[in-house]
């Protein structure tokens, strides 16, 4: 089970948005994320139609989150975009009978675990972790390369 391209996407073009902190044009953030425009006006209208990302008009309009980054997990925009993560269709959310070997087989309980782990993990992680984890990344690598120069003569 791999999340969706959909679903990657969209979390790059809100963390886009939250790094900007302001409004993006899905032309900007296209730009930007190297992303397909008609495929991330797509995304955008689910994104939109959820209330995760408010349209605003403007010179300095485009779309902007609905909520501060903090508020907003990576479980919301993942789950909007491709459903919740699933891993066996046999206790699938909405499925309207459980599978004959529901009360007797050993695997069930260990793939119902692992879902709950997954979307406990994306619905825990908020934009605001992935922009601080990104800051993080930048700063170690600047602090690589300031190192590294040190020992140039």
């Amino acid at each position: 089970m791999a999340i969706s391209t959909r679903g990657r996407y969209g979390v790059r073009a809100l963390l886009a948005i939250a790094k900007a902190r302001r409004p993006l044009s899905t032309a900007k953030i296209s730009q930007m994320e190297d992303i397909s425009l008609p495929y991330l006006e797509q995304i955008f209208n689910r994104l939109k139609r959820a209330g995760l990302v408010l349209a605003k008009r403007g010179a300095q309009g485009g779309f902007d989150l609905s909520r501060p980054p903090a508020q907003i997990s990576i479980g919301d925009v993942v789950s909007t975009l491709d459903g919740l993560v699933t891993f066996s269709h046999c206790h699938k959310p909405g499925r309207d009978e459980p599978c004959g070997r529901a009360e007797i087989c050993p695997s069930r309980q260990f793939w119902s675990e692992l879902e709950n782990t997954v979307n406990s993990k994306l619905f825990n992680t908020t934009l605001e972790d992935l922009t601080n984890i990104e800051t993080g990344l930048i700063e170690k690598k600047r602090g690589a390369s300031s190192a590294a120069n040190l020992f140039r003569p």
